[in-house]
């Protein structure tokens, strides 16, 4: 009987241990999203880049053959319609 008890008690404590774990990282986790973005002068408040570098996203599109997605700048446009590769194209 002692037992049982000793083991309720410690998953209680291994449950609230945990919970309080979680719930700090969500706190923190909010607090370092509102932190001012240095690299623009303290005037944006978006999170940092994770690989620290500011260049944007290419947009990527969809070949009409094959469908795999490249880089716009990549591809090869031509009729109005997008390729992925010069093979493709013809």
């Amino acid at each position: 009987m002692v037992i049982k008890l000793v083991l309720i008690v410690l998953l209680l404590l291994l449950v609230f241990v945990v919970g309080i774990g979680t719930l700090a990282r969500i706190f923190f986790g909010v607090l370092s999203g509102l932190r001012p973005n240095k690299s623009r002068g303290g005037r944006s408040f978006s999170r940092d880049n994770r690989f620290g570098n500011e260049e944007k996203a290419e947009h990527m599109l969809a070949c009409s053959v094959c469908g795999v997605h490249v880089p716009e700048s990549e591809g090869v446009k031509a009729a109005g319609k997008f390729f992925c590769c010069e093979a493709h194209r013809k």
